[in-house]
């Protein structure tokens, strides 16, 4: 039971804690794929460690705290004058049901993101692709007859069906340099999934908006996917024309499900283009598989050090006893 109880508490630690480290990086220029690494890693990991706590909780013979348990027995027997089923039991059937309905929670919050996804590719882009100039290569790029410059991209799961989706305003209005930014931007969210990130956060913050972890995931992921999108862009072409792009495109229309240049947080993102330039491929990618690596023992780390700690006290106390 103490294992299991440790592991549950280092679980919930980093649900309550993890969104304000997640957020004081960000503030503090962590990379951005670094911090999509730990978040991603978090909530595997920490789902992981709430299914070992509830498999450890099932599994007997570890070890009850016995006076708790026969009191609770006592409680029991005087009551219903029955036989009280093992507290590990107990717990681990509750622990176990609550993951289900949970898992349930989440299937079913993802499955109706991806009907909205489909939804519209069927209703936005296939309906597109007959009016617009069609561009082809691995994400074929739709040109539409539109003054407003308006640039944004819809995964469709495959590179052929995922698109981007800019208007001849923006050739108009932006300079050519500007203009090449603003694609690879958009080019970098579906590269990098970005689209199937958020995706999951929505979803995740819709099964259980009760864990601040899973309630804030939503905008923290949407603010990192535009940051990695803004690196990608400023690792090509520099700061400069991703910042001018960034000040022309806020504030515009998009589609639910897309992802767009002028998207959030636009006062964070210029912030992070202050500096001089990204850094490369190789150190992002370092970065991330840092971040991703720590992030995956944390929530067992901390259980483990809950239990040491638990069972130091308890040497100390019986020593002194």
């Amino acid at each position: 039971m103490r294992l299991a109880v440790a592991l549950l508490f280092g679980a919930f630690l980093v649900l309550w804690l993890a969104p304000a480290v997640l957020v004081a990086g960000v503030r503090h220029r962590m990379e951005p794929r670094a911090a999509l690494a730990a978040w991603l890693v978090l909530v595997v990991s920490t789902f992981v460690t709430l299914v070992a706590a509830v498999v450890t909780s099932l599994v007997p013979g570890h070890g009850p705290a016995r006076q708790v348990v026969r009191a609770l027995q006592h409680c029991w027997l005087a009551v219903s004058g029955g036989e009280m089923p093992p507290v590990e039991a107990l717990v681990g059937l509750t622990g176990a049901t609550l993951l289900a309905v949970t898992s349930a929670r989440v299937l079913h919050a993802g499955t109706c993101r991806i009907r909205t996804q489909r939804d519209v590719h069927r209703r936005h882009v296939d309906v597109l692709r007959g009016i617009a100039r069609v561009e082809p290569g691995r994400f074929p790029l739709l040109w539409l007859e539109h003054p407003q410059p308006v640039a944004y991209s819809i995964a469709g799961g495959s590179s052929p069906r995922s698109v981007i989706i800019a208007s001849r305003g923006l050739v108009d209005r932006l300079p050519a340099r500007d203009v090449a930014a603003v694609l690879d931007h958009e080019r970098a969210h579906l590269r990098g999934r970005h689209h199937l990130l958020v995706g999951l956060a929505e979803a995740l913050a819709t099964a259980m908006p009760w864990l601040p972890l899973m309630r804030t995931s939503p905008a923290l992921i949407r603010t990192l996917v535009e940051l990695a999108a803004d690196r990608a862009a400023v690792r090509v072409h520099g700061p400069a024309p991703v910042r001018a792009a960034l000040l022309a495109m806020t504030g515009g229309e998009t589609p639910r499900g897309s992802l767009a240049m002028g998207g959030d947080d636009v006062s964070v993102r210029l912030r992070w283009l202050e500096a001089e330039s990204a850094p490369g491929r190789m150190r992002a990618a370092a970065a991330a598989t840092l971040a991703g690596l720590s992030a995956a023992v944390v929530p067992a780390a901390i259980g483990g050090g809950l239990l040491a700690a638990a069972g130091l006290v308890t040497c100390i106390t019986t020593a002194l006893g």
